[in-house]
């Protein structure tokens, strides 16, 4: 008999989420656009990623423009971007930059600048560029450079898109720092911590909720005062002792970090003996209400 091996198929993107995504990567644009010229260009921060890249080039070699080394850097980042992961990022990409070089031409002059404090410029410039190039990333794009290099390892390594091109933008800047200055190198060290926390926290959600697992003898008890008090739905599986055999609840619920202070209360009445293991969790798919119904008269 023979096999037919199963080849993953990436399903068809519906037009009408083109679109959405192409508003959010177009507001993401905008506020890295309104980082950099208000707060970043005009405190004279060190830039980061293929342009730092192409600055340091452009330093050595004046002769060829900016722009040259960006497309020259970019155009292999985007091909390996088409390979490891599909079309639609590698489109959406370029999309992007388009975005913000046009943003940048035609806006920069009628945006305000900031250089009153340089270490406000810093904070402030990061969280704009760090929000919207975590919205345009959440949305399948990038804005290129390092970005591309950080969405492709994250998938072999684990670790972080924004610590990942932290820690490149980190190497780049060390480097410009020995032409343009210690100073303006540790200004910018700043900044790009900034952006990455920034884009992190938007990557994995601010509204972060707790997976909490709890082991007890009384989990029937501890489910009925966490569905009525707290509203929250409760998963109960039956568990077995490793060493004494004994048979034991296993509850699984998930709750807001607001709502984590009350559920180890009603746990701690019910049975402080009760095994806990709380995990942080960054994203809830299904039936999560925002605001879990409390009922305080339906209590047995």
């Amino acid at each position: 008999m023979s096999t037919i091996s199963a080849v993953p198929v990436m399903p068809k993107t519906p037009a009408k989420k083109h679109v959405r995504n192409m508003i959010f990567m177009l507001c993401g644009s905008l506020m890295v656009t309104i980082g950099y010229c208000m707060f970043i260009q005009p405190n004279n921060l060190l830039p980061g990623g293929a342009y730092g890249v192409a600055a340091v080039l452009n330093h050595f070699t004046p002769f060829v423009p900016i722009a040259v080394y960006l497309v020259i850097l970019n155009i292999p980042l985007l091909l390996w971007g088409w390979k490891q992961l599909n079309l639609r990022f590698a489109i959406y990409t370029v999309i992007v930059i388009a975005m913000q070089s046009s943003m940048l031409f035609f806006l920069q002059p009628y945006f305000p600048t900031y250089t009153a404090n340089p270490l406000l410029g810093c904070i402030f410039g990061g969280v704009f560029t760090g929000v919207g190039a975590g919205i345009i990333v959440r949305y399948h794009g990038s804005g290129g450079g390092l970005e591309i290099v950080g969405i492709i390892m994250k998938e072999r390594t684990d670790i972080s898109i924004g610590t990942i091109s932290l820690l490149g933008n980190i190497v780049i800047v060390g480097l410009a720092a020995f032409i343009f200055g210690f100073e303006r190198a540790m200004y910018t060290m700043v900044s790009l911590y900034v952006v990455s926390h920034m884009f992190n926290s938007i990557l994995g959600g601010f509204n972060s909720k707790r997976n909490v697992i709890i082991i007890s003898e009384k989990g029937q008890d501890i489910a009925n005062q966490l569905l009525y008090q707290l509203g929250r739905g409760v998963t109960m599986l039956q568990g077995e002792g490793g060493y004494s055999h004994a048979q034991k609840d296993v509850l699984i619920c998930v709750v807001s970090r607001f709502e984590l202070a009350s559920l180890k209360d009603i746990i701690k009445a019910v049975d402080p003996q009760a095994f806990v293991c709380i995990n942080e969790t960054y994203e809830v798919m299904g039936l999560f209400p925002r605001h879990g119904k409390r009922n305080i008269s339906r209590m047995p």
